[in-house]
């Protein structure tokens, strides 16, 4: 049969050119066997029909060719392929293998399927790929974006590029899920979608692969796991394949590495050895003339000679490892006590806490980190950013020279024993080589010096390249940052080691107002959170200081970012020039009901629930819950696309330099009671309640015998709103009447009933007119509910088209006829929701799903307003059904 096939390719190749094809590169070699998974049961008599010449044989990846080639037709089946995870130190510059790669990535970032992707991860990416101008497709892109999407997938989710296997903890934990990946192994479990978090996997614990010691299976269902400080039992039926894929991954590691795990601790007197606790690790350094048995390194900024038999090899340690502790201590202690989303943009720092003690952490947090976090943790114990009365010994503890004595590359290596540690935190006038973090990543290392340099450019430390400007510099940075979250603290190093001490004013204020940026775009860990904010705080307190006032907003927006996630988008060009140049603020107008301009101050990184409060406060509300009830919507030119912005989100990342994005205020929630003590809140409700109700989203019971009555007197009310005192002409009363069918503003009867209104009110004042109106409508069935007319309903037993009011309870689709509701859906019944973008000459919809009576059930509505309508719900749901979700992670309930 070959020698057939070869025939056949001959014939029709020669019908083709002979040009050979392109050279490919060599196909990647397979990765290393792993146990097969536990046998299945075994298949029925005669169930495959299997050629005994064929049981030996094994599918191959055959090179590309454009001669002929023969495929079976009509395949009962598909074949999915997927990246599941990467091997310690792997590489993908193969085609095949980086296209493959790219197209799962694009395909699980728009979809919401993938529930190894969290919502905020698949924001992130979305936000990425629309930096690069990339839309759904890959087939333009150059195989260096394809890598740097790769790249950003691989290094920023965390569970995506991971074997998953179901496993119980032995001591009775909560855990359902091991995730083995590249970076170390992670105890999981499925939290369920709950209205608008989708299914997910959430982190209980995580653990580098340094700190493991060995991994053994006992009995066919049982793995233990050996860690620098615990032994972690699992029990599992995939057994066999957990122990074996962590031990390669285990012995991947440790070859060629240069790191060793202390077995036992070692305490000694002399100074010449090295003292260090079990499950420190330890970096091995040169030394000439070493005896039999003893080794020379590193721990905590110390060096020494140590004992060999006290010690095993490990792998290299992941600084962003020691992180992932106190992250999780961090949301679970935000979930507990509650956030506040008011930061206040002006007063004293000691005055402007965000989310509490976003640095505290139970002392049960202290067993099994690493090694590089046990270090730390002791420090951070005690941090809170909200306050700057501490301790002296609290201060020493956090001075950015105890983070380089424990982080940075030159203090672990010791290659250069002449430079202090003060010296590494301090401006230098040359170029690094490598990062000033130990990275295990070379790529990261790579990365950290070239950042260095642009920063350097940036402020003037070094000649910038022909044609590039510090809006570049700046971007490049920042777009840095948003990419690589692992090198977050090396930005945030390098820009505080370059302001430390700079001989020059002029460079040095460059660099503060970068670090004003920077700190407002992205946060940094908690591994550097308490050292940078004493930094900061150190600076705030010296009178002296020449960037006080700067240290002081660097603070604020690091608060602001830690709480709220940091901006999504990069400055536009004339914002990055009024940054650079000291403006971070602007007066804007946001547009009120009826047509009325209020002059707002927003600053660069202010978030909407700061301008509402500032707004509501204008209003003489004071109360949280009703402060909540209020949002600012953003319009694009012409109302095509109009939605509410979160609380939590920044109004500049809406804003463009063009000034097609416009903002207005709007309720959205109608729980709270009203009041009429204040005029402004007078005007805002009585021109936001008229406009609803001239629109139709008030709707007015139909074939009822008291309508005209209603319209009458609100008619009558909105003449005298306007300080009118005589009677309305036709022509008023026309532009009075709401949109309904059965109303005519010729109609005598209602006429009648008009004028027979206008006398029973008698003489008011524009004001107790307005207030009347309030009060009329208030009273109506549709009062509190935002109405959308959806042109098509997923429901059988709705009609097409369809009416959808909500408000703070439920979800109601109305007959537009009867108003009779066809289908009602209770807000705390909602399980996910999301928007589905249109195809080709389609509207947009909106896809709900909520729990039903015997099992979840999912509707959709085809509508212009899609996105204000799903938008609204989410808003809804977050500040009034399910107020926690807001303050899980930052930004985490913004569909898209």
């Amino acid at each position: 049969m070959r020698q057939k096939q070869r025939s056949l390719a001959d014939l029709f190749g020669s019908q083709r050119s002979h040009a050979l094809p392109r050279a490919r590169e060599p196909i990647p070699p397979p990765p290393p066997n792993i146990p097969d998974p536990p046998a299945m049961p075994p298949p029925v008599p005669n169930q495959f029909n299997k050629m005994v010449e064929e049981e030996s044989v094994r599918s191959q990846l055959h090179r590309f060719s454009a001669s002929v080639y023969f495929s079976y037709p009509s395949m009962p089946g598909k074949l999915f392929l997927r990246k599941e995870l990467f091997y310690p130190r792997e590489k993908f510059n193969h085609p095949y293998v980086l296209n493959l790669l790219c197209e799962q990535i694009m395909r699980d970032t728009y979809s919401d399927s993938c529930l190894r992707i969290s919502r905020e991860e698949r924001r992130k990416m979305k936000d990425l790929l629309a930096s690069f101008h990339i839309g759904a497709s890959i087939s333009s892109l150059d195989d260096t974006l394809k890598k740097r999407i790769v790249m950003a997938a691989r290094d920023n989710w965390s569970n995506y590029f991971s074997r998953l296997f179901n496993v119980k903890v032995g001591n009775g934990g909560d855990a359902q899920i091991l995730g083995v990946s590249h970076r170390g192994i992670r105890l999981l479990k499925v939290a369920k979608a709950s209205g608008i978090n989708p299914k997910h996997l959430r982190l209980l614990h995580s653990y580098s692969f340094s700190q493991v010691l060995s991994v053994q299976q006992q009995g066919a269902d049982k793995v233990v796991i050996s860690l620098s400080n615990e032994e972690l039992e699992l029990h599992s039926q995939q057994a066999p394949q957990i122990a074996a894929v962590i031990h390669l991954f285990l012995m991947e590691l440790i070859t060629n590495s240069d790191y060793v795990i202390a077995v036992k601790s070692y305490a000694t007197d002399d100074k010449s050895l090295l003292s260090f606790h079990r499950g420190d690790v330890i970096k091995i350094l040169n030394m000439d003339g070493l005896k039999d048995g003893w080794m020379f390194g590193s721990n905590g900024g110390r060096s020494g000679l140590f004992p060999v038999n006290v010690t095993q090899p490990c792998a290299p340690p992941d600084y962003h490892s020691s992180n992932m502790e106190r992250q999780l201590e961090r949301k679970k202690s935000m979930r507990l006590t509650g956030s506040s989303t008011s930061v206040p943009a002006n007063g004293p720092v000691t005055n402007t806490p965000v989310n509490g003690p976003v640095t505290s952490i139970p002392a049960s947090s202290f067993v099994s980190k690493t090694p590089v976090a046990r270090s730390v943790a002791s420090s951070v114990y005690s941090a809170d950013v909200g306050s700057i009365q501490r301790s002296e010994s609290d201060h020493q503890q956090h001075i950015m020279t105890e983070f380089a004595r424990k982080f940075f590359t030159d203090a672990i290596s010791r290659q250069n024993k002449d430079k202090s540690l003060n010296e590494l935190v301090e401006h230098t006038p040359s170029p690094i080589q490598e990062s000033l973090i130990l990275f295990s990543d070379n790529d990261l290392n790579r990365l950290g010096a070239q950042n260095f340099m642009v920063l350097m450019q940036f402020m003037m430390d070094q000649p910038m390249k022909k044609n590039q400007t510090e809006s570049d510099c700046v971007n490049s940075i920042l777009k840095l940052g948003k990419e690589k979250e692992f090198l977050r603290d090396e930005i945030y190093c390098q820009v505080i080691k370059q302001t430390t001490k700079n001989p020059v004013k002029e460079n040095c204020s460059r660099g503060w107002r970068l670090f004003n940026l920077v700190t407002g775009f992205f946060p940094c860990s908690n591994t550097l959170l308490p050292y940078c904010t004493r930094h900061l705080e150190a600076i705030i307190q010296d009178a002296n200081h020449p960037f006080q006032e700067l240290a002081s907003v660097c603070l604020k927006n690091l608060r602001r970012s830690l709480h709220f996630g940091g901006r999504r988008h990069i400055p536009s060009h004339s914002e990055m020039e009024a940054i650079l140049a000291g403006r971070n603020s602007r007066r804007l107008p946001i547009k009120l009901p009826g047509g009325i301009e209020f002059t707002c101050k927003i600053r660069s990184f202010s978030v909407a629930s700061e301008v509402v409060q500032d707004f509501c406060a204008e209003m003489g509300i004071i109360n949280p819950a009703e402060v909540k009830e209020f949002s600012i919507h953003a319009s694009k030119k012409g109302g095509d696309v109009t939605r509410p912005i979160h609380s939590e989100e920044y109004l500049f990342d809406f804003l463009l330099d063009d000034g097609s994005i416009s903002l207005s205020f709007h309720r959205i929630i109608w729980k709270q009671p009203l009041q009429f003590s204040n005029d402004l809140y007078l005007e805002f409700h009585y021109q936001l309640l008229v406009a609803n109700y001239l629109g139709g989203k008030l709707l007015l019971p139909k074939n009822s015998a008291t309508v005209y009555q209603q319209v009458a007197e609100l008619t009558a009310l909105q003449h005298l709103a306007l300080g009118l005192t005589d009677l309305p002409s036709n022509a008023e009363v026309k532009q009075y009447l709401p949109r309904m069918d059965q109303l005519n503003s010729n109609d005598e009867r209602l006429l009648a009933t008009i004028r027979a209104q206008f006398s029973t009110l008698g003489p008011l004042s524009h004001l107790d007119a307005k207030a009347h109106f309030i009060k009329s409508v208030s009273v109506l069935p549709s009062f509190g509910f935002d109405v959308f007319t959806a042109q098509k309903v997923s429901h059988r037993s709705c009609p097409s088209p369809s009416l959808i009011a909500l408000n703070h309870e439920f979800i109601k689709i109305l007959d537009p006829k009867s108003q009779n509701a066809c289908l009602t859906m209770s807000m705390e019944d909602v399980q996910s929701l999301r928007s589905i973008r249109p195809k080709k000459d389609k509207l947009p919809s909106v896809e709900i799903s909520f729990s039903g009576q015997t099992q979840p059930r999912t509707i959709s509505f085809s509508l212009k307003q899609a996105k204000e309508l799903c938008h609204t719900i989410a808003v809804i749901m977050e500040e009034v059904v399910k107020p926690s979700y807001s303050s899980l992670s930052s930004r985490s309930a913004t569909p898209h």
